[in-house]
C-alpha cells in the first residue's frame, strides 16, 4: 500500500452562542486532513487551534511532509513519525500529530481492527470528568457541579476566570478561587472528584495560599498554578503541598522537554494530547515514560472532535490515566455536549455511570461527516 495523496478541506464552521471562548456566532475554520492511499483507505485527523491554526497547519503539511509522504507505506508510521520530529525547525508539533493520527487511522482500517487494539488494549471504558469554561460567581460552579454529578459524572474541573491571554488586571483575586472551591466540595459532597485548573496565572505566594487550601477540601489534583517554564517554583510548591500537582501541559518539546520535571519532583503527574504532543505515536511515548517512574499521565482535552476520539484510543492502552477529561467552554447553565460531535458521524456520548467506553470500530472507529464538512468549504489545500 502507497499513500497517493495529502491534501486538508478547510471547513467554516459557525460558533455556537454557547461557547464562553472564540468568537460567538462567528465563523471558525476546521481542517479536515485527507491521507489516501492506492488501496482505497484514507486516514484522517482534524486540525484546529491552539497554536498556529489549522490554515498554518496545513500549509506546513502539504509543503513539508507532503512531498516525501506521497509514494510512501503509510504503516511505515514509527519511521514517518521519527522523520517528522527531526523537523522541528520546520513544522509546529501540530502537524506532527495532525498527520500521526491519519496514519494511526489507515493503520487501524487496513487491520480491520479499532487503534487501541493496535497498540494493546487493557480496558474499553474511563470516567469523565467535566472541565469547566470561565464562570462569574462561585455559585454557578457549584450549580454545574450538582447538574453533572446528577449525570452520574464522576469529575468536576474548576477553571477560575484567569489566564494570560486575558488583559492585566481583569481577573478577581485568588479569594474568588478559594470560594469557588469551597462552594462545589460544599455542593457535591465527598463523592465527587474535585480538581482545579489555574491555567498558570498565579503568583508564587498566592499559588501556596491556593493550594494549601484546596489540599484541605480534598481536591485530587493542582493543576498549572504557576508559568509553565518555571519549574523551580514547581519544586518548592511540591515541598511545601500535599496535594498532588499536575504541569506539563504545554511545556515545548514534547517527549524530550519531560524528564527535567519528573527528576526535579516539580510534577506528580507527566500531562499530554495527540495535538501538540506528537499524535498517537508521540502520547504513548509519554505514557510510558511516566509509567517507567509510576507517574500516571493524564491525558488533555485535544481540542476538537476527531483527536479527542483518538486520544481515547491511547487511553484505552494504557493503564496510567485515570479521567477523561470534557472540556465543553460552556458558558454556565449550559450543558450540551454536540460540539464534542461536530463533525463526526457518532456522537460522543458518556453513560449513565460516568464511563465513556472504547471504540469499536476499524481504525480511529468513527466517521467523517463529510455532508456537514462540504456544505461550508473554505479552500482545498493541495
Amino acid at each position: 500500500m502507497r499513500i497517493t495523496d495529502v491534501t486538508v478541506v478547510l471547513h467554516e464552521r459557525v460558533s455556537t452562542e454557547s461557547a464562553s471562548f472564540g468568537p460567538r456566532g462567528g465563523r471558525q475554520l476546521l481542517g479536515v486532513l485527507r491521507v489516501e492511499t492506492d488501496e482505497g483507505i484514507e486516514g484522517n485527523s482534524f486540525l484546529s487551534g491552539p497554536g498556529p491554526g489549522p490554515v498554518a497547519i496545513a500549509d506546513q503539511i502539504v509543503t513539508v511532509v507532503k512531498p516525501w509522504l506521497v509514494g510512501a507505506d503509510p504503516l511505515d508510521i514509527g519511521a514517518h513519525w521519527r522523520r517528522m520530529a527531526g523537523l522541528v525547525h520546520y513544522l509546529s508539533p501540530h502537524a506532527v500529530g495532525s498527520v500521526d493520527v491519519a496514519l494511526w487511522d489507515i493503520a487501524g482500517k487496513t487491520a480491520g481492527l479499532p487503534v487501541h487494539r493496535l497498540l494493546g488494549t487493557c480496558r474499553d471504558r474511563i470516567p469523565a470528568y467535566y472541565s469547566t469554561a470561565h464562570y462569574r460567581t462561585p455559585g454557578e460552579y457549584a450549580e454545574d457541579a450538582v447538574y453533572w454529578q446528577e449525570q452520574g459524572w464522576r469529575g468536576y474541573k474548576l477553571h477560575p476566570p484567569r489566564g494570560p491571554w486575558l488583559p492585566p488586571g481583569t481577573a478577581p483575586p485568588v479569594d474568588f478561587d478559594i470560594a469557588a472551591c469551597e462552594a462545589v466540595r460544599a455542593a457535591v459532597g465527598d463523592e465527587m472528584t474535585l480538581m482545579l485548573d489555574s491555567s498558570w496565572s498565579y503568583s508564587y505566594p498566592d499559588a501556596l495560599r491556593v493550594g494549601q487550601a484546596i489540599q484541605d477540601l480534598g481536591y485530587f489534583w493542582y493543576e498549572d498554578p504557576l508559568p509553565d517554564h518555571d519549574i523551580h517554583g514547581y519544586q518548592r510548591l511540591a515541598r511545601h503541598l500535599t496535594i498532588p500537582l499536575l504541569a506539563t501541559e504545554i511545556t515545548p518539546g514534547g517527549l524530550t522537554a519531560l524528564p527535567p520535571w519528573i527528576t526535579a519532583g516539580a510534577t506528580d503527574f507527566l500531562r499530554g494530547d495527540v495535538v501538540i504532543k506528537g499524535g498517537i505515536t508521540g502520547l504513548m511515548k509519554i505514557a510510558h515514560l511516566a509509567e517507567a517512574f509510576g507517574m500516571n499521565c493524564e491525558v488533555h482535552d485535544n481540542y476538537n472532535p476527531l483527536n479527542n476520539v483518538a486520544a481515547l484510543h491511547v487511553m484505552m492502552a494504557i493503564d496510567n490515566c485515570d479521567w477523561l477529561e470534557v472540556l465543553a467552554f460552556n458558558r454556565a447553565g449550559d450543558h450540551s455536549l454536540a460540539h464534542f460531535s461536530y463533525g463526526l458521524t457518532e456522537p460522543f456520548t458518556v453513560d449513565a455511570e460516568g464511563y465513556v467506553h472504547a471504540p469499536t470500530g476499524p481504525g480511529l472507529g468513527v466517521g467523517v461527516d463529510w455532508p456537514l464538512i462540504n456544505s461550508s468549504v473554505h479552500a482545498v489545500v493541495e
